[in-house]
């Protein structure tokens, strides 16, 4: 509006001058007749000027500035992380220059944003394949536990979709899952294959594992809520766990949906100190567990998902046509 008002300004000065000084010609070149006339003719042509500059504003600021609004929504566009947005007009002036720049711009962007996504990915592929690998250094120390990570990742996801998790979250759960035990990699084996209850001192070493593993993966950005897991997965809900001793909500969420996929997975496991518990023990040892271990809520969720997997399990296989 402050553009369309500063050219009608102009056009209406520029075009009330000359019909001003008409009429004042025509004013003092002869008697009170020629003087009347001369006066109407500047009122009338001052009007029709008025009325032509207010046009010609229209147009002139609708030219400049539907332009303008194109740079302006595509700007925001971009800040909006829309990069390749392109703006439509094309003049011969500074302002088809403008565009040419803007879009131009707009495609840089585009691009340099699309390579940063895929050196990002493959960053994020080298880190956890490194990672991936020590946790496999872990199956290979303790051959008890061996798939126990993946298991626990894979229930951890089932678990975190039961409960309506965004797939940020499902992915902190996976690579927390399968990276929860890495820290055992500084716990001396003859402690992870003991077959007898620990010492209360092996029990502090076994203790470290959490904090250890977070450690490992300490700075590693795409690593930072699975390190929530990592650290807090052996956190109890009343607060009597470790390495913390953190209780209820302060646990991140993420590590009480680990800690109940991992309880589960030891129970129905085989290990050094207890042979393979059947489902029904397992459900009946959480049981007991929720509300002083385990999150009543997370607990609903791990029964929900175990009741998806079984009736996954139990739907007949899709029949197939004769023929095919």
């Amino acid at each position: 509006m402050r553009i369309f008002r500063n050219i009608l300004l102009l056009l209406l000065l520029a075009s009330a001058v000359p019909t001003a000084v008409l009429g004042w010609l025509l004013a003092t070149a002869g008697g009170e007749r020629l003087a009347a006339r001369g006066l109407l003719l500047a009122a009338g042509g001052a009007v029709v000027s008025a009325a032509l500059a207010v046009l010609l504003a229209a147009w002139f600021a609708r030219g400049i500035l539907r332009p303008i609004q194109q740079v302006v929504h595509g700007a925001l566009e971009i800040a909006r992380g829309r990069f390749g947005h392109q703006i439509e007009f094309r003049t011969g002036d500074a302002l088809g220059d403008l565009a040419y720049t803007f879009n131009h711009m707009s495609r840089e962007l585009q691009r340099q944003d699309a390579e940063n996504r895929r050196l990002i990915g493959a960053l994020e592929t080298g880190y956890l394949d490194t990672i991936r690998s020590l946790a496999g250094a872990i199956d290979a120390k303790d051959t008890y536990t061996r798939g126990h990570n993946q298991r626990v990742a894979e229930l951890s996801v089932e678990i975190g979709r039961e409960l309506g998790l965004e797939p940020r979250a499902l992915k902190a759960l996976e690579y927390g899952g399968i990276l929860h035990d890495v820290g055992k990699i500084g716990v001396p084996e003859q402690v992870l294959k003991k077959d007898q209850p620990l010492t209360p001192a092996e029990m502090d070493i076994m203790r470290q594992h959490p904090a250890i593993g977070a450690e490992i993966v300490r700075g590693v950005d795409f690593l930072r809520e699975a390190g929530a897991a990592i650290r807090s997965h052996h956190e109890r809900w009343d607060g009597m766990g470790y390495p913390d001793g953190l209780a209820g909500e302060a646990i991140p969420l993420v590590a009480r949906i680990v800690n109940i996929a991992d309880t589960w997975d030891a129970c129905t496991t085989t290990r050094p100190y207890q042979p393979a518990l059947s489902n029904g023990e397992a459900l009946a040892i959480l049981q007991r567990l929720r509300g002083s271990q385990i999150d009543p809520r997370v607990h609903d969720a791990l029964l929900a998902a175990l009741s998806r997997r079984e009736q996954a399990t139990a739907r007949p296989p899709p029949s197939r046509a004769a023929g095919t």
